[in-house]
């Protein structure tokens, strides 16, 4: 039987990188609603494509243990972009036009986030191996070196 511990250094990595990721949101969110209004998400259109494009970008850097090690990702990837990015904002923008008799911008609303989150993560993914193109023709004895150990375990 395999017994699983409870990791206290993990849980407060996830917190703090919950805690900016929020607060990043709010600010932003604020920030494009005080400049377009919230008539139409903008917001939640915006910070779920750019949240697309920065998780992939992180995930392939993280993939290639190329700057980002596990503790990095846990903070970037769980904390951070779990609390940055949101599908109920997403769903609840979506259902507030729908019941406001506004389907088509519904629909529209759904279709650039669907399609405009696919294309950012293609693009994360690409800048992503380009920068491990660059840095593995640049120091090429770096690459698939271990990341630092400031957690000894690996996390999702």
């Amino acid at each position: 039987m395999i017994k699983k511990h409870f990791n206290l250094q993990g849980l407060s990595i996830v917190f703090c990188g919950g805690f900016f990721g929020t607060i990043v949101r709010y600010l932003l969110s604020h920030a494009i609603q005080t400049d377009l209004g919230n008539n139409w998400p903008y917001d939640i259109l915006l910070i779920n494509i750019t949240g697309a494009f920065a998780l992939a970008l992180i995930s392939t850097l993280a993939d290639e243990s190329l700057y980002i090690n596990p503790a990095r990702r846990l903070f970037l990837n769980v904390g951070f972009m779990g609390a940055y990015t949101t599908f109920s904002s997403l769903a609840l923008g979506d259902l507030t036009l729908l019941t406001g008799q506004k389907a088509m911008l519904a629909l529209l609303y759904l279709l650039c986030s669907i399609c405009g989150g696919i294309v950012a993560v293609v693009l994360g993914q690409i800048l992503g191996l380009r920068i491990i193109q660059r840095h593995a023709s640049a120091a090429p004895e770096l690459v698939d070196t271990a990341p630092d150990e400031i957690l000894e375990e690996e996390y999702p």
